[in-house]
């Protein structure tokens, strides 16, 4: 199993073009979103179209670990 963590604040691409580019790639990619945008409307689109969840900064080691640990579990 893959993982990715994509921060959606990147400067050639919006974070939401990356999801459903690696989501049209493989369906099954498994996408954590790391963002510093409170934007629910954005993070939700990005929750709809495949990321798995989301992880606003600043974050700590942990929170990225149990995001980690959830999705292998599933």
């Amino acid at each position: 199993m893959k993982i990715s963590i994509l921060d959606l604040g990147m400067p050639k691409k919006d974070g939401l073009t990356v999801v459903k580019e690696i989501m049209d790639y493989d369906p099954n990619a498994k996408i954590i979103l790391i963002t510093a945008s409170d934007d629910q409307k954005i993070i939700g689109e990005c929750l709809k179209h495949g990321a798995k969840s989301h992880i606003s900064k600043p974050f700590d080691f942990n929170s990225v670990l149990k995001s980690i640990t959830e999705l292998l579990e599933n």
